[in-house]
């Protein structure tokens, strides 16, 4: 038997979307949906056919963009430095600089045990966290400040990706990111 091994990444927006879920909300969020099933599939195709699948779920992803326009993560970034008061509500867990992305690849790949789902984010919290620290950095742009929860209900947890720091990968400060990506 020929052994492959898989490692895909995927949106943190893709973790879950039951049959209750499929909400007309969700449905107009098709970016996550697409994810959600596109997972979903190489799921059940690795089971089917025997194939080691690993996923890694980042975050809100900034740093150096490899093409010439904006991705979204970068869009969150840009749109609250134009003082934008969106509240990320149903996309924003948390943000992660897109090197160590590359790196919890590299590492996952060569992690004979690694099995499942990884989520890789710098800590759950609220969008409005992330704001205030744009703001600090970045005083001269009207960054929006929130006074209210962003997203109401969320708990945070600064070890939401545990099984990859347990495996010795580390956070680039998120302040770094800022940087790398305004540089870019």
């Amino acid at each position: 038997m020929v052994s492959f091994k898989t490692r895909f990444t995927y949106a943190m927006l893709s973790l879950s979307l039951s049959q209750e879920e499929r909400t007309p909300l969700a449905m107009e969020k098709w970016y996550p949906v697409s994810k959600t099933l596109a997972e979903k599939a190489a799921w059940e195709f690795a089971e089917k056919h025997g194939i080691d699948v690993v996923t890694i779920h980042p975050s809100t992803c900034l740093g150096p963009l490899l093409q010439p326009s904006l991705n979204a993560s970068s869009a969150v970034l840009l749109n609250l430095l134009q003082g934008s008061n969106d509240t990320q509500e149903y996309h924003w867990l948390g943000c992660v600089h897109v090197q160590d992305v590359v790196n919890a690849h590299i590492r996952l790949f060569e992690t004979p045990g690694a099995k499942g789902r990884y989520l890789w984010t710098n800590g759950i919290y609220q969008f409005k966290e992330f704001a205030e620290t744009v703001a600090k950095l970045y005083p001269e742009y009207p960054v929006h400040r929130f006074t209210k929860e962003t997203q109401p209900g969320l708990v945070a947890c600064k070890d939401a990706a545990k099984r990859l720091i347990d495996l010795g990968i580390v956070f680039t400060p998120i302040e770094k990111a800022f940087r790398t990506l305004s540089t870019a």
